[in-house]
């Protein structure tokens, strides 16, 4: 897809299902955002490639990987999010 080309960031769920959307995200050099579970430390969190371990990218796909690696992004954070118009 055009749009996933193009994207420096995406946003993809955490749920198991979506495991292997947040390997190709990372694997592709993107920034991902990930929504906190129950908000318990943040709004989102952040993977980026660069501050992963190339042997961590497979981990870091999991609940306890992106705890370990992410940024959180408190809900009072000044973030700026777009929407894709089509």
């Amino acid at each position: 897809l055009d749009f996933f080309k193009t994207a420096k960031c995406i946003k993809v769920n955490p749920d198991t299902p979506q495991k292997p959307l947040r390997f190709l995200v990372l694997s592709t050099g993107k920034t991902l955002m990930t929504p906190q579970p129950r908000l318990r430390t943040g709004f989102f969190s952040v993977l980026s490639k660069d501050t992963i371990p190339p042997e961590a990218i497979r981990q870091s796909c999991t609940s306890a990987g992106v705890a370990k690696y992410g940024r959180p992004i408190a809900l009072d954070s000044d973030i700026k999010v777009c929407d894709l118009e089509t």
